[in-house]
């Protein structure tokens, strides 16, 4: 498998762990607000498929690399550092991701945010339909997964719920019975797309928005 690398080194590595929005990153390259996003793999194989790319995924480069935003990123094997650009000129947010596949976007009309859409890796259709004896077991039978540790304007898009980051360490999973969110450090606003409204999720709590 090739290794992706559409970016030049940094000339410094950056500190492990979470960069708080609007923090400086003196990193080369740096991503473009709403256009692109840098990516770097911290530990294990990270996987990229960028938009309209022939190729499917490949394997992104160990050098930090500039990515356009719709670029799909398989962090299942391994963990990545995502850099963003807010809208003030040279202001940036970083945070790293795995456990899970994502899409990444960000739009100039939600500010600095960045959306992080699960690819779950298996279809509801074909994950979903037990037997009567096992409906149970199979309600929680994991669909999708993504866990991060950030600081900033991140937030990652279940099928049934959307979690805003306001500083933490947290997880995703998209279930037969409908997207958990864990707060394992910090606080995650949840949107409930079946609800309707926003509950606030603390450090040690989880929340599940249920499937219809």
């Amino acid at each position: 498998m090739c290794a992706l690398g559409l970016g030049a080194a940094a000339a410094g590595a950056s500190a492990p762990g979470a960069t708080a929005a609007g923090a400086r990153v003196p990193a080369s390259p740096a991503p473009t607000f709403a256009k692109t996003v840098v990516l770097q793999p911290v530990s294990g194989t990270v996987l990229i498929e960028v938009p309209g790319a022939r190729y499917g995924f490949v394997r992104l480069a160990s050098a930090p690399t500039i990515v356009p935003v719709g670029t799909v990123v398989d962090t299942t094997a391994g963990r990545v550092r995502l850099t963003s650009a807010n809208p003030r000129p040279g202001s940036f947010q970083s945070g790293q991701f795995f456990r899970g596949t994502f899409q990444v976007r960000q739009s100039r009309s939600a500010g600095g945010l960045v959306s992080l859409l699960l690819r779950d890796t298996t279809s509801r259709q074909s994950g979903c339909r037990p037997a009567p004896a096992r409906a149970t077991a199979v309600s929680k039978r994991l669909l999708g997964l993504l866990r991060g540790n950030a600081k900033g304007h991140f937030r990652t898009v279940g099928r049934f719920s959307a979690a805003t980051v306001l500083g933490t360490n947290w997880g995703v999973r998209d279930r037969c019975d409908g997207t958990l969110t864990v707060v394992r450090e910090g606080v995650v606003a949840v949107r409930d797309f079946r609800l309707h409204r926003t509950v606030v999720v603390r450090t040690g709590q989880t929340y599940l928005a249920k499937a219809p």
